[in-house]
């Protein structure tokens, strides 16, 4: 076996040492050798629980105000992990803090956990490949607001999340997202 081997590793090398060719046309003889599996697997394969094919994560945060378009006025809302699943639900929820004079937004910019991307954010303000859901607000007198359910494609394993609030009060704001791979 170990023969095999050497001969495996060094065939390479003979083959690019260069041999003069041969003096006739004729066929040669090549000998094949087929290696063994390298993996063998023998018994039972089984999984202990059902694969899960949905998930619910819940991201809170007291969002401040602050547009979309400046980097230093945004929330971080934290990590969402996102492996496995295809597809996912955005739903933001907004309750303001006090009343409102005049309307304004709330939303969550999901940004891919990349270094580069993650560093185009930081040093140029420019969010790329972002996923976004925006809940109006205005003058009300529940302070409740609410986002609609927005299905988009996951695009990244992970993602970062960050809110904006365009309105002059603070707000508590709960992101949804059920992740689903359909």
């Amino acid at each position: 076996m170990q023969n095999v081997r050497l001969l495996a590793a060094l065939a390479p090398l003979l083959l690019l040492a260069g041999s003069s060719p041969p003096a006739n046309d004729e066929p040669q003889a090549v000998v094949v050798t087929n290696f063994p599996d390298t993996q063998q697997i023998s018994g039972t394969v089984a999984i202990e629980r059902p694969l899960p094919t949905t998930r619910l994560v819940t991201l809170k945060a007291l969002v401040t105000p602050g547009g979309p378009t400046n980097v230093a006025d945004l929330t971080e809302g934290g990590g969402l992990d996102g492996t496995g699943f295809a597809f996912a639900t955005l739903s933001l929820a907004v309750d303001v803090q006090g009343s409102l004079a005049g309307p304004g937004k709330v939303g969550a910019m999901l940004v891919p956990d990349q270094s580069d991307i993650l560093a185009a954010l930081r040093s140029y303000g420019v969010a790329q490949f972002p996923l976004t859901v925006e809940a109006p607000v205005a003058p009300s007198a529940a302070g409740i607001h609410q986002s609609e359910s927005r299905a988009v494609r996951l695009g990244f394993p992970k993602y970062r999340v960050f809110f904006y609030n365009t309105s002059p009060r603070t707000s508590e704001v709960t992101l949804y997202v059920y992740l689903a791979n359909s």
